[in-house]
């Protein structure tokens, strides 16, 4: 991942600013920790939001992070990941174990538990 937006990533989480959610990137003013990470590119106009009915999406996206974003923060070593829906995601390696940061979101850890795991896991 681009370290200058890991570093803006686990600062906005930490921020206090956003509201946490669980089960979609944006939902009634709240967001999940790939909706946060959204955010921060849709400041630096790299994705499109629209927002209807209290959900909101990033380049028509509700669930996983959009082709444009995972591009912007390097998320995808190449190319080809990017196209896989199934690498949509953040995946770390804890302790041997297989995680995303999707899946930390929506079993109930904190924003401030998910920036320490991505801090210390997340290259």
């Amino acid at each position: 991942m681009d370290q200058r937006i890991k570093t803006l990533w686990i600062s906005a989480l930490r921020s206090g600013e956003f509201k946490q959610c669980k089960g979609y990137l944006a939902k009634n003013d709240r967001y999940c920790a790939l909706g946060v990470l959204s955010i921060l590119a849709l400041l630096e106009g790299v994705c499109t939001f629209d927002n209807q009915n209290g959900t909101g999406t990033f380049d028509n996206r509700r669930y996983r992070l959009s082709y444009n974003i995972l591009k912007w923060a390097e998320i995808a070593q190449d190319n080809e990941r990017f196209l896989n829906p199934e690498e949509h995601s953040v995946i770390l390696r804890i302790r041997g174990k297989s995680t995303s940061v999707m899946e930390l979101n929506d079993k109930g850890k904190t924003f401030l538990q998910i920036a320490e795991i991505i801090e210390r896991y997340l290259e």
